[in-house]
């Protein structure tokens, strides 16, 4: 047996999860068997079974990982580090752009298309799925971050907005479903500026539509609008 040589020195966990997303990209869940996982990561099967009993348990414990980076770049909106000066709209652009990259980051994809093969097909796949949303709530938060700071905007521009939230979650799915979709159905690798730009055009040109017109009834949504569709790590 070859010596274990654990990818870019890192620890053997966290290489047999990186290890363990690029074939769940590569190859989907069928593909990442445990074996192709260990010589992927440099290291023994006895290693990978050392951390992971099971398959299913290294697959939860990419949807952790994916959970986790998540959280650490949303973590400075939540507690108010995030783009603070600026007008509202500048400091929605900030807060879904941030959104925008860490859902297509590669844990986040791996995670998508491993839904998207399995979900309807492997019952512990999507019980996986469903104890994420318990364990990762972040969507939510940020919803509220993108709510308090559309009624920032209404603020600063002389009216008021209906239902906030609701806006928020379809601004989220505005600015980041696109890039999603891109991301995993080709190679598609999405630059910053080219991210920030993105994000900025749709902000600019959704915030202007929430502005009352003389003369036109502001706009409403239906009412059983409010995040109703589509996997929650957005």
């Amino acid at each position: 047996m070859s010596p274990e040589r654990p990818r870019r020195g890192r620890g053997k966990r966290d290489a047999i999860l990186d290890a363990a997303v690029e074939l769940l990209l590569l190859n989907g869940y069928d593909g990442a068997s445990m074996d192709a996982v260990a010589a992927h990561a440099g290291v023994s099967k006895t290693t990978v079974y050392a951390h992971f009993a099971d398959k299913l348990e290294l697959f939860k414990a990419v949807i952790r990982q994916g959970g986790e980076s998540l959280s650490e770049q949303l973590h400075p909106l939540r507690h108010g580090e995030g783009p603070a000066g600026g007008s509202a709209e500048d400091r929605l652009v900030g807060v879904l752009t941030a959104a925008s990259r860490a859902g297509a980051g590669v844990e986040a994809i791996a995670y998508f298309r491993v839904m998207i093969a399995e979900i309807h097909r492997r019952r512990e796949i999507r019980d996986a799925f469903e104890q994420s949303q318990v364990d990762v709530p972040d969507v939510p938060e940020i919803i509220s971050i993108i709510g308090d700071l559309l009624v920032d905007y209404a603020t600063e521009h002389g009216f008021t907005i209906d239902r906030p939230e609701a806006h928020a979650s379809m601004l989220l799915k505005m600015t980041s479903s696109g890039i999603q979709l891109d991301r995993l159905i080709s190679d598609f690798d999405i630059s910053p500026e080219l991210l920030e730009a993105h994000v900025g055009y749709i902000v600019r040109v959704f915030v202007r539509g929430l502005r009352p017109i003389a003369g036109e009834p502001a706009p409403t949504l239906w009412k059983g609008y409010d995040y109703p569709w589509g996997p929650a790590l957005s």
